[in-house]
């Protein structure tokens, strides 16, 4: 039983009504799930959460000059069994001028844009984890995978 996991991260920039700011997000991930996966041998189940590296993705936030902003993301697609879910979560402020809040704790990626984080000016760097949870010997072998959209407000 192996599956393959893949997530990609892809990002799109939005403009705001007064300046435009651009978000770019650089980094995917890419899991095979096999038998050194499962809790306890053969028999058992999928162990839960599978998790990327904590610096599997990065993003940056530019031409801001200094303004505030707020990063939303959604799952665009994907084709993920049933009872598999996708969340990001920030693990690093990243480097720049102004500061980032938010977006620390692991948030569950659905096709609704949702607030990850929020800042202000230029950042670079920011470390992104992602995180499956529900993966199952119950759905069978195959390839998985969704995509998620990051915007800028």
């Amino acid at each position: 039983m192996i599956k393959r996991l893949v997530l990609f991260a892809i990002c799109l920039a939005a403009m705001q009504a007064v300046q435009a700011a651009d978000v770019s997000v650089f980094g995917n991930w890419s899991e095979t799930v096999g038998p050194g996966d499962l809790v306890s041998g053969p028999g058992s189940d999928i162990r839960s959460p599978i998790t990327s590296s904590s610096y599997q993705a990065t993003l940056a936030v530019a031409n801001t000059e200094g303004a505030a902003w707020t990063i939303r993301v959604r799952r665009s697609s994907s084709s993920l069994p049933t009872g598999v879910a996708i969340a990001v979560r920030r693990t690093t402020s990243g480097s720049g001028d102004g500061g980032i809040s938010g977006g620390e704790s692991y948030l569950t990626v659905n096709s609704t844009e949702q607030t990850l984080c929020s800042g202000t000016g230029d950042r670079g760097a920011v470390g992104l984890q992602l995180r499956l949870t529900g993966v199952s010997v119950d759905q069978g072998t195959g390839s998985f995978g969704a995509t998620l959209t990051y915007r800028v407000y």
